[in-house]
């Protein structure tokens, strides 16, 4: 192959579905070992891209134009075919890319054998070797369990692995790792950039985050409206002199502060009292090693963060909290109440003064329309008038920023950002004594994000609620809480304001967590990253 051709050129790429634009007459050229990154919003087109590169658009897409891959003959991209080089698609692990019946391992096997044509154990080699080459990578022993087994990080580990096994020519990343902890999305972009300068494959990598766009050594690619509207360099795009929608998407990312905030609201009498709790290990072999009590307290209108790695403790400690799983010792005290010596039915009742964020949308009944999600809690708990259950429905809606969608539509049609804004409507109609936010940011773009930190924040304010933030983002921690304890492997290793934290953190885990939502060029040392 003749280096100083181009691996790859597309021209004039339109990609039209239901009437809506989505490429827009798209050229570009990639050569051998680029590696480009793609970012923007929801919709703007990032996706469709990926879609027609890799041969698989959706049925009700309407494409033209023409990709031409080096040594090949030019193809219209409205053919669905196959890239004619060996190209690995790497899917975010949250996407559900595996059956749920089979192993991981099984899974991930058959598609290394299926590329390279090589017999299955063959391939089970390849991708124990690959495997091997990634430092806190799984074995292949512990992938072989079902997906609901296996937690996302490994899962990611595993399909990072299985690319790499197949020795590709182009790779094509499609937010392959958002939603992860930043810890563990570190190294896995780490990773990926190595394993482009060992095997010299060009890789694309489509994303609505900005860790990618600095630790990938990338070209990116700026879309708006199925248009590439800037490219070029993290640190040029970062400047002051790129196109406006740039600095818009940048400015999206949240920011580490250390200057001290104002108390966002007064705080009351305590609402949670914990003393010397005792967290129960997920291993039995441990039930008798020396374990750490826990005693602390949230007061009302008060916020805590618990940040950590998936499986440091957090919400372990959590459902002790609620009641959701018994504690071996220990007492949890909430609103003057002892857990404890509540029955079953006792403790669901009180549990009704809380309130659930989460980032999964599990708490949402997808069959629900928006207003019978929303009045839910009104009709269960109170007994109100139609007229006052509506007049509450439709300010919760307004304040959320979704009166203007239809009532009568059934929450599982909606988008992953209008489903996290109607939980937070839900939660302001039922006025909770705690509401607990679990990752709320997770398959939100830059944009949306920015706006359901500011609707939680609003919301917090305002209805005077307790916060007990769960996340793996120190960013997150800091827009919704004042105080935060930092889990690591079950145990809190530190605590206290965040700001405090931040300024002089004395933990190695600590400074793991706040390096890794820091990006490290030296025109972004004091941004953080939105995967």
């Amino acid at each position: 192959m003749n280096e100083a051709a181009p691996f790859l050129e597309i021209s004039d790429l339109c990609v039209t579905r239901s009437g809506t634009i989505e490429l827009d007459h798209l050229s570009l050229t990639l050569m051998a070992g680029d590696s480009v990154v793609v970012i923007g919003e929801t919709g703007c087109g990032k996706e469709a891209l990926l879609r027609a590169l890799g041969g698989f658009p959706d049925r009700n897409e309407a494409i033209s134009g023409t990709i031409r891959f080096a040594g090949h003959e030019p193809r219209h991209a409205s053919r669905r075919l196959r890239p004619p080089v060996r190209t690995a698609y790497l899917p975010n692990p949250r996407s559900h890319p595996f059956a749920p019946q089979a192993s991981v391992l099984s899974q991930l096997s058959r598609v290394v054998a299926r590329k390279l044509n090589a017999p299955l154990a063959s391939a089970r080699e390849e991708l124990r070797l690959a495997l091997e080459r990634f430092a806190g990578a799984p074995t292949p022993a512990l992938l072989d369990c079902t997906p609901a087994q296996l937690d996302p990080v490994s899962m990611a580990w595993g399909l990072l692995a299985a690319a790499m096994a197949q020795t590709p020519e182009f790779v094509l990343a499609d937010h392959a790792f958002a939603d992860l902890g930043p810890i563990a999305v570190k190294a896995l972009l780490h990773a990926l950039n190595e394993e482009r300068k060992r095997l010299g494959f060009t890789l694309l990598y489509i994303t609505g985050g900005l860790q990618p766009t600095a630790r990938l050594d990338a070209r990116i690619l700026v879309m708006r409206q199925g248009k590439i509207v800037e490219e070029g360099d993290a640190p040029r795009l970062m400047s002051g002199h790129a196109h406006a929608y740039t600095r818009t998407l940048y400015q999206a990312m949240p920011l580490l502060s250390l200057e001290r905030p104002k108390r966002k609201t007064a705080r009351g009498q305590p609402l949670l009292q914990v003393h010397g709790l005792m967290l129960r290990l997920p291993d039995p072999a441990e039930e008798h090693a020396s374990r750490e009590t826990l005693s602390f307290e949230l007061r009302r209108g008060a916020s805590l963060a618990l940040v950590g790695e998936e499986g440091s403790g957090r919400r372990r400690l959590m459902r002790a909290l609620l009641g959701l799983e018994r504690a071996p010792a220990g007492r949890v005290v909430f609103d003057a109440v002892d857990l404890n010596i509540l029955s079953e039915a006792m403790v669901e009742r009180l549990r009704r003064r809380v309130a659930f964020i989460t980032g999964t949308d599990e708490a949402l009944d997808p069959r629900m329309s928006l207003w019978d999600t929303v009045d839910e809690p009104l009709r269960a708990h109170l007994d109100l008038s139609r007229d006052l259950v509506s007049g509450y429905r439709e300010g919760a809606l307004k304040r959320v920023g979704l009166a203007s969608h239809n009532g009568r539509r059934i929450a599982g049609t909606l988008s992953a950002f209008d489903k996290r804004r109607l939980q937070v409507a839900r939660a302001i109609v039922g006025a909770p004594l705690l509401t607990v936010v679990d990752e709320p940011l997770l398959g939100l773009d830059a944009f949306a994000q920015t706006i359901m930190r500011e609707v939680l924040k609003d919301f917090r304010v305002t209805q005077g609620s307790a916060f007990l933030v769960i996340t793996s983002d120190f960013t997150v921690a800091q827009a919704l809480a004042d105080d935060a304890m930092v889990f690591k492997a079950g145990k809190i290793v530190e605590r206290g304001p965040i700001v405090d934290i931040l300024r002089e953190p004395k933990q190695p885990a600590t400074r793991e967590l706040i390096e890794a939502v820091t990006l490290g060029a030296p025109d972004l040392s004091q941004a953080t990253a939105s995967v």
